[in-house]
């Protein structure tokens, strides 16, 4: 499916097929895919937790105000992002070194690079947040995108207790969740997509009040 198609054919998929079940095979497709998303000095600031345990999806289930699609999904992905990715500084200085993105001398910028990346997010923990969310969610854009070309459904949630995920999930302090992907097989779901803004509303040519007017 081209890529425009696959754009407007997506839907958040409310309602989802319990009988058919996605793969590991699947998964290890969708998830090649989606970590090719863009992220800041590639820290690649996530983690995804793929629940498909029934008991798992029980205790999903209730951290996400009892929305069904959580347990009838095959899947719940709960989407998360690592405030401790700048752990990742040394090995991503190296190999950027390694890719002559520090020049011919690169090797010798290794250490200084590495402290500058990891400094920028450990002396900033609201930059640090604010990235790991930037990078979840485009990330989770990207899921999003490749489990419709491969012929599966999703839909985003934001309707959940971080704290009850947490526990559910037993994530560590350094991970929180941006959001949760219920991801399956679509079922019984007819339900006419939802208007979007017109484009004068929602675009503006380089100041904010200058409304986008294409010519026709």
């Amino acid at each position: 499916m081209e890529t425009k198609e696959v754009l407007r054919s997506r839907r958040s998929v409310k309602v989802y097929d319990p009988n058919r079940k996605v793969t590991d095979e699947q998964l290890t497709e969708l998830f090649e895919l989606t970590t090719l998303a863009p992220s800041a000095w590639n820290f690649q600031h996530y983690k995804f937790i793929v629940v498909r345990d029934p008991d798992q999806k029980k205790k999903l289930r209730k951290a996400a105000m009892g929305q069904e699609k959580v347990e009838q999904a095959s899947a719940t992905i709960v989407v998360c992002g690592d405030l401790a990715a700048y752990r990742r500084a040394r090995r991503v200085a190296e190999e950027f070194a390694d890719k002559g993105f520090y020049g011919p001398d690169g090797d010798s910028k290794v250490e200084e690079q590495a402290r500058m990346m990891r400094d920028t997010y450990v002396n900033d923990p609201q930059k640090a947040r604010d990235e790991a969310l930037r990078s979840s969610s485009l990330a989770a854009m990207s899921l999003m995108v490749a489990a419709k070309d491969m012929g599966l459904a999703t839909c985003p949630m934001i309707g959940f207790s971080p704290e009850a995920v947490r526990e559910a999930v037993d994530l560590p302090e350094e991970l929180f969740p941006a959001m949760l992907i219920s991801l399956g097989y679509e079922g019984d779901f007819n339900l006419d997509r939802c208007a979007r803004l017109p484009l004068s509303e929602v675009v503006d040519i380089d100041r904010y009040g200058e409304s986008f007017q294409p010519q026709s």
